[in-house]
């Protein structure tokens, strides 16, 4: 990535998305389960998970969901 997108994710957002997945890291890594969505520069979202069911997934966003819903009431 070039270093206008890096100085443009930082002024946005107060982190690049490596410090965001390095930062991350740390703090999953002893999870028992993890979800990851983005979306490319393109609009294409994508969906990780290392469930190996995807109820289990299903069942996290709608956790992450709720949890964004109440964080935005506040």
């Amino acid at each position: 990535m070039d270093d206008f997108n890096l100085i443009k994710q930082k002024k946005e957002r107060g982190v690049t998305n490596q410090e965001f997945m390095d930062k991350s890291k740390e703090f999953f890594e002893n999870a028992d389960s993890i979800v990851v969505v983005g979306v490319n520069p393109d609009g294409i979202i994508s969906t990780f998970y290392t469930q190996s069911t995807s109820l289990n997934a299903i069942g996290m966003m709608e956790v992450a969901k709720s949890q964004l819903i109440s964080e935005m009431e506040v």
